[in-house]
């Protein structure tokens, strides 16, 4: 088959443009910087079509792609062969196909709705299909989406999906549904004319807003003219207003014979979410480094930038002495990175290394200070994310100013039982425990108030990152408890083996994490 455009945005989209642009895929309407870098136009030739649309995860940690139908069945024949993105070319991927694709449109039900929180949680498909016991594991799949108003339960209303589902993460929606092309937008419910905001020659916006109202004369609905349209002919608007009015009479006409019919109306794209594993982002980092000078921990760091951390250390890359002070004071951790692999242009390989090793050593120690608090990030396969209780360091083991183990000690709240074992979590009680970066798993060992061993818990995880936002890594819902007398038990393996059922994880993850639960049950770890 013709490969399809790929239109690329975000925090990996010059690794990503690399992986594409080998594997013989177009990039349409890349950003400037990404033209500059790859030499591309800004879309390939006589073609508007966004057939595979690639953004970040609302939390960075992995990417967001919104398949056209067509282009997805097309795939789908081949097995995703020739697609870069799979499993088998990264098998440290983790990987969501969702039920609720973007840009689909349903009718659903509100089953639950919150006025002070200003929500509602709308039920997407059947009742007879939501409680079907055919799935695998509904600790792997939501049937429900999130609406960020509130309409009272038991309403029904006609919804589009604006982000898909991930795992349990329930979609988000939208009301008053749009019908999407490539250079516009059909709105149904007003006569507005927006202009993208990217288009900004005052000439241009005139132009296309002229010739929405010209196209109104006759159709009874608003438009919003994309960024695209900037760059096509008045009579190739016209041919997309025509083609997205035909699926307009199509969702009219499905709203209207099926009145009561709770589920999907229109469906013309699939959504993938994908997580990047720290392998990947490093992965990601060498794909990038061969196009730009890039820091050998850029994307782990990125992927977690939420707020300022550092000052500018200007003087540190003109070769002058430094502070550990100096290097903790807050700026933004985003603007250091982005001079440094500027700094980096042009410079031979040795000079680049000491740029680099010079800059990881301003960001660890910067915040992994002995007795300050670090935060533990836990992204379950679920797609579930929350922090445990933060640990304060008691010990950094250092390695070519890198740290390698981190010990914390983390206070416990008293009530319920330790996890996978029978013991009382009591007043007092705090856990020791141990991380390596990079490890496939971490340990906590649990104390009483008068330091009395209660038992371990070994996490097993993809490999872990130390980053100022905190520790950070996907739990790979395998886990292994040791009792006081030091018996060893592998727990929740079910749900491991369900993630493998649903192609969430890769047989490779799945045999990674069985060897080394097995090998700690056997002492060799």
């Amino acid at each position: 088959m013709t490969k399809p455009n790929v239109f690329i945005r975000g925090i990996y989209s010059t690794a990503l443009t690399k992986l594409f642009i080998d594997a013989g895929y177009p990039i349409i309407f890349p950003s400037e910087e990404i033209q500059k870098r790859f030499k591309l136009p800004y879309r390939p030739k006589g073609s508007y079509s966004k057939d595979i649309t690639i953004k970040d995860r609302l939390d960075r940690q992995g990417i967001s792609i919104m398949f056209k139908k067509k282009v997805w069945e097309e795939l789908e024949k081949e097995n995703f062969a020739e697609f870069p993105l799979t499993h088998e070319q990264f098998p440290n991927l983790i990987q969501y196909s969702a039920r609720f694709h973007k840009n689909s449109i349903y009718r659903g039900l509100i089953v639950n709705s919150d006025k002070n929180q200003n929500y509602s949680l709308v039920r997407l498909i059947p009742e007879d299909l939501s409680s079907s016991g055919s799935e695998i594991a509904a600790e792997f799949q939501t049937t429900l989406a999130r609406y960020s108003r509130f309409i009272p339960d038991a309403k029904e209303g006609i919804f589009q999906v604006t982000h898909e589902d991930n795992g349990i993460n329930q979609a988000s929606l939208g009301s008053y549904y749009t019908v999407p092309g490539d250079l516009i937008v059909i709105v149904p419910y007003n006569n507005k004319i927006i202009i993208s905001q990217e288009i900004r020659q005052g000439r241009v916006k005139k132009h296309l807003f002229d010739l929405g109202k010209e196209i109104q004369r006759n159709k009874k609905y608003g438009f919003i003219f994309r960024t695209a349209a900037e760059v096509a002919s008045d009579d190739e608007i016209l041919d997309e207003v025509e083609e997205l009015e035909q699926e307009l009479i199509k969702i009219q006409t499905t709203i209207t014979q099926f009145p009561n019919k709770i589920g999907e109306i229109y469906s013309n794209f699939r959504s993938l979410n994908l997580l990047f594993t720290k392998p990947i982002k490093y992965q990601f980092d060498g794909f990038r480094r061969e196009i730009i000078p890039t820091l050998s921990n850029h994307h782990e760091i990125k992927s977690l930038l939420y707020q300022k951390h550092f000052q500018r250390i200007w003087h540190l890359y003109q070769g002058q002495d430094f502070s550990d002070e100096e290097a903790i004071k807050e700026d933004n951790l985003e603007k250091l990175l982005h001079y440094t692999e500027m700094l980096m242009e042009g410079l031979d390989k040795k000079s680049q290394n000491i740029i680099d090793q010079k800059f990881a050593k301003i960001y660890y120690k910067g915040f992994l200070i002995p007795r300050s608090r670090l935060n533990i990030l836990h992204q379950k396969l679920t797609g579930k994310r929350f922090s445990l209780t933060s640990g304060y360091i008691q010990e950094i083991e250092w390695q070519d100013d890198l740290p390698v183990r981190i010990l914390l000690r983390r206070n416990l709240h008293p009530g319920g039982k330790y996890d996978g074992l029978k013991t009382p979590v009591e007043r007092g009680d705090f856990a020791m425990t141990e991380i390596g970066n990079n490890n496939w798993y971490y340990i906590s060992t649990y104390y009483s108030a008068n330091r009395e061993i209660k038992g371990r818990y070994y996490n097993i995880n993809t490999p872990i990152e130390i980053t100022k936002k905190g520790i950070h890594y996907i739990d790979l819902e395998l886990d292994i408890v040791e009792n006081m007398v030091g018996d060893r038990t592998i727990v929740d393996q079910e749900l491991l083996d369900q993630a493998l059922a649903k192609k969430i994880i890769s047989d490779e993850i799945y045999s990674k994490a069985i060897t080394i639960a097995e090998n700690i049950v056997e002492g060799r770890i």
